[in-house]
């Protein structure tokens, strides 16, 4: 049992020596898509704090999260930090994710819920944008960590 916890423990000091020490955000340097309640809850490298809120089955859900601003929209944008499942963030609109504004935001890429931050969930054009007939600015393919119901247990 010693020797397995000593694995463990040596196991995963080796990976944030070569990954980085962040439980999110960019590998190898700071976790920049952290949570907050202002600015001075992120990194240095952080511009904004930006607040989002996304209906989910007829609840709304907030939560803000540390980001920056970005020029090149769409996925894997090289505007935006890469997270911790290795890409770079995702370049949309604020407001595609209730924030409120245009402003153009890095968001944390995501596969499966499991790549998100508690009280964030993974969601792609499908579930973001309403089936009204208008165009989605989230790209076929790609989904963004937006507040919701993922609560994590430790």
């Amino acid at each position: 049992m010693f020797f397995r916890l000593l694995v463990l423990m040596v196991g995963c000091s080796g990976l944030s020596v070569v990954h980085g020490c962040s439980s999110r955000g960019e590998l190898a340097s700071s976790p920049i898509y952290n949570t907050c309640f202002d600015l001075e809850n992120c990194v240095p490298t952080a511009e904004l704090c930006e607040e989002l809120t996304v209906d989910f089955a007829g609840v709304s859900y907030t939560n803000a999260i540390c980001t920056v601003t970005c020029a090149a929209e769409g996925p894997v944008s090289p505007d935006c930090p890469r997270a911790f499942i290795g890409r770079n963030g995702s370049c949309y609109s604020s407001s595609v994710a209730g924030g409120v504004d245009d402003t153009l935001i890095c968001f944390e890429p995501c596969d499966v819920d499991g790549d998100c931050l508690c009280g964030f969930r993974c969601l792609d054009a499908e579930d973001l944008c309403p089936a009204s007939g208008l165009p989605c600015p989230i790209a076929d393919g790609d989904a963004i960590c937006v507040p919701g119901p993922n609560d994590c247990f430790f």
